[in-house]
């Protein structure tokens, strides 16, 4: 398996602390964000590992200089949206080298989520290839990813757009996927991008258009999990005062 962090963008909406640093350099319990997804990643035995950089690179390059990882720049981050930084990881995600292609599963995260080392554990080994992490219990509001499920929980809708009331839970901001399904994700996305309107959309609104192809992802629900995804400074807060308590307590 490899894994792709998304870290390029500028993250408007916590810029009284991203300032001066990326929303993935931000501490939670004394260490950045991204130390502990690399941290939970190389323990769920993924040691392949790209992180598509854009906002403040030289940064998050300059706080992990040893680490066994592959850079990837998105030069055009601060014009686009995580459809386009995805898109920047595909030689990296479908590919070896020498131009090799293995059939290997894909693993995406956003890299704002503080979450359980216990979490990707338990996502690799479900039983559908293609899977993405939902929070089904507690509120929901409109500003998440969320979904609709069928009785199989295959995804029906995902996005921003979804109905509240027909919501099942939301998208947390990680994904595992099978070599064919990456490979039509990436033929997906490049599609939309050409096309203008994937320049400015999140990466879920390929997952619909799969979808609408007849492609089946499963909803998987990891509320079991301490997880929160950072989007402003009241998240911040609620990941140290709430979930690292718990993250702690494992």
């Amino acid at each position: 398996m490899k894994c792709v962090i998304l870290a390029a963008g500028i993250s408007s909406r916590m810029r009284s602390l991203t300032g001066e640093v990326p929303k993935c350099l931000l501490s939670v319990g004394g260490r950045p964000i991204l130390q502990r997804i690399i941290e939970n990643v190389l323990l769920a035995g993924v040691d392949r590992i790209g992180i598509v950089l854009g906002y403040k690179a030289d940064l998050v390059r300059e706080k992990f200089p040893n680490t066994q990882v592959q850079f990837i720049d998105n030069p055009e981050f601060a014009s686009t949206n995580n459809a386009c930084s995805l898109l920047a990881s595909r030689d990296f995600c479908l590919t070896e080298a020498g131009g090799n292609v293995p059939p290997e599963r894909l693993l995406l995260l956003d890299s704002d989520i503080v979450f359980s080392p216990d979490l990707l554990p338990f996502l690799v080994h479900q039983p559908h290839p293609d899977v993405v992490a939902v929070r089904v219990e507690g509120d929901h509001n409109d500003e998440e990813i969320r979904v609709m499920v069928d009785e199989e929980k295959r995804i029906v809708l995902i996005g921003k757009e979804t109905p509240l009331a027909a919501t099942y839970g939301e998208s947390i901001g990680i994904e595992i996927f099978s070599y064919g399904t990456a490979e039509r994700l990436f033929r997906v996305l490049e599609r939309r991008v050409r096309a203008g309107a994937g320049r400015s959309e999140f990466y879920e609104a390929s997952f619909q258009a799969m979808i609408d192809e007849g492609a089946e992802l499963r909803a998987v629900d990891v509320t079991g999990f301490p997880a929160t995804e950072i989007d402003t400074p009241e998240d911040l807060a609620y990941a140290e005062q709430v979930i690292l308590p718990k993250l702690l307590s494992l």
